[in-house]
């Protein structure tokens, strides 16, 4: 079922798919509403065959039905951002919530992760 959930139940459901074994091929996108260190931000995590059905946004952008209708943007792709939440869990395990928007923006202005240079690996 297609929603907007928080970032907590989106870090639960990353973690969740990824612990029942099926995390790099139950999600392909995650879609934004908001920005990512605000409490008010909303996400969507788009399954595979979500992306099948891609329509043109009007930016010109391939996204699902779901998120061209709700006017989300492009986040991160799924494995990215399930491997920003790895990393900082392996680098701060007591993290907030507010600690892994902190981790999972910076990823997307910099492409590195928190607290590591670029060429660093994780």
């Amino acid at each position: 079922m297609s929603e907007l959930i928080t970032l907590r139940e989106a870090i639960d459901a990353i973690r969740d798919a990824f612990d029942e074994g099926d995390g790099w091929d139950r999600y392909a996108w995650v879609y934004i509403r908001g920005e990512i260190t605000e409490p008010g931000c909303r996400l969507y995590l788009s399954h595979v065959a979500d992306e099948d059905d891609a329509l043109i946004d009007d930016r010109g952008e391939a996204m699902p039905p779901f998120a061209a209708r709700h006017h989300l943007q492009h986040f991160l792709e799924a494995s990215d951002f399930a491997e920003v939440l790895f990393v900082q869990r392996k680098r701060a395990p007591a993290s907030s919530v507010d600690d892994y928007a902190r981790a999972l923006e910076h990823y997307r202005r910099h492409d590195a992760f928190l607290g590591m240079s670029p060429d660093s690996s994780p």
